[in-house]
This record gives structure tokens, C-alpha cells and sequence, in this order.
């Protein structure tokens, strides 16, 4: 296993726990929509300010990739929208848990079918145990 690999993805998801309670907290003072468009707009003039000091890529090529390509940040908004409604709601751990089950089967399902143009990777029995799992800790994160 590549552990600086994991280890920098686990930080992802624990910037994701925080992220997900500032903009719920955010979206209660400024709105659901106004919340997400602050954070899309942070995130875009620090993404500026990167892209103008590293500049690695060819920002112009995504003019010739296939549409569909385009979509990431139509989606991020999708979930910062929702995350901005659900987490003051059913907190920050339920929110997580259902949010983290929705990418696991997906992801699973993206796996198993090549979609997208990933490698293939079968469901198997270890994977299905893990799905059935994540859904009995979405019913005991949720159980009152």
C-alpha cells in the first residue's frame, strides 16, 4: 500500500468533516445558495492563486476534452448545496455516513462496470460485506 497515499486521502476526508460543518454553520447565517457560492468563491481565488505560482497544466486544453469532463464542478456544488441543508439537520457524522455509503456504492459500481474509463474491479464478497455494513452504520448514525 502507498501509505503517503492514504494518508493524504484520510486528511481529504477529515478536511470534508470540517468543510461540511463550516458551510452548514455558514448556510444558517447566509443562506443555502449563498453559502455554497461563497464557498465555490474561496475556493476558486485560492485555486487563482495557486494555478498563477505553480502553473503546471494547460488550463486552455479543457476547451478540447469531452464535455462530460466539465462536470466535476457542477457536482461539487450539487454537494455543497446539499451538504449546506442536510448537516444542520441530521448533523455532521449522519451527514458524513450517508454521504460517504452514496460514494462507496457508486464508486463500487464505477469499479465493477469500468465506467468512466477506470480500471475493472468486480464487486466481490469483501466489497458487498462492506456496503452492507455502511448501511448499519447509516441506520445507527441515524436511529434515535
Amino acid at each position: 500500500m502507498n501509505w503517503i497515499i492514504l494518508l493524504l486521502v484520510f486528511l481529504a476526508g477529515a478536511a470534508t468533516s470540517i468543510q461540511a460543518g463550516v458551510n452548514g454553520t455558514l448556510g444558517k447565517k447566509v443562506g443555502a445558495l449563498e453559502a455554497a457560492f461563497i464557498s465555490f468563491l474561496v475556493g476558486t481565488i485560492f485555486l487563482s492563486i495557486l494555478m498563477t505560482f505553480m502553473r503546471k497544466g494547460n488550463i486552455m486544453s479543457a476547451l478540447e476534452t469531452p464535455k462530460w469532463q466539465l462536470t466535476g464542478g457542477l457536482l461539487g456544488a450539487v454537494y455543497i448545496l446539499i451538504m449546506v441543508n442536510a448537516v444542520p439537520r441530521i448533523g455532521i457524522a449522519a451527514a458524513l455516513v450517508t454521504l460517504i455509503a452514496g460514494q462507496l456504492i457508486t464508486g463500487t459500481l464505477i469499479d465493477h462496470f469500468g465506467f468512466i474509463g477506470d480500471k475493472q474491479i468486480p464487486i466481490d464478497w469483501k466489497r458487498l460485506s462492506a456496503i452492507i455494513l455502511l448501511g448499519c452504520s447509516i441506520y445507527l448514525f441515524n436511529k434515535k
